[in-house]
């Protein structure tokens, strides 16, 4: 699935999708901490990158388990694997924390983008 919209208006428009069924990936794990992302995601075309929601777990001993901790937002360039940034914050304010002033935040807000769904 494909959705487009812009920036601005994509965690709104997120926040009212149902996106349960979606399974979420481990984009990066090792004994003390993982780091799950979403199965969904935001592409930006004219930017070449993409969004992911996350979330940083902490692993607990005494529980045995991965508990989450602090969600965060993960930049990746498009068709890459590897994150390039993420940081503890919205779309808008990591993607112009990553940008480092090159644009601003209305014209961040008007960007088209798509919001894509992993095929299963």
């Amino acid at each position: 699935m494909k959705k487009a919209c812009r920036l601005g208006k994509v965690e709104e428009i997120i926040a009212g999708m149902d996106l349960t069924d979606v399974p979420d990936d481990v984009m990066e794990s090792d004994e003390n901490y993982e780091i799950v992302i979403s199965g969904w995601w935001v592409h930006i075309p004219e930017l070449g990158l993409n969004l992911h929601e996350g979330i940083f777990c902490n692993y607990d001993k005494k529980e045995d388990a991965y508990l989450p901790d602090f969600s965060i937002t993960v930049v990746k360039e498009e068709g890459q694997e590897e994150w390039i940034y993420y940081e503890q914050d919205g779309f808008l304010i990591t993607l112009a924390n990553y940008l480092h002033g090159k644009m601003d935040l209305r014209q961040l807000e008007q960007l088209l983008c798509f919001i894509q769904i992993k095929e299963f």
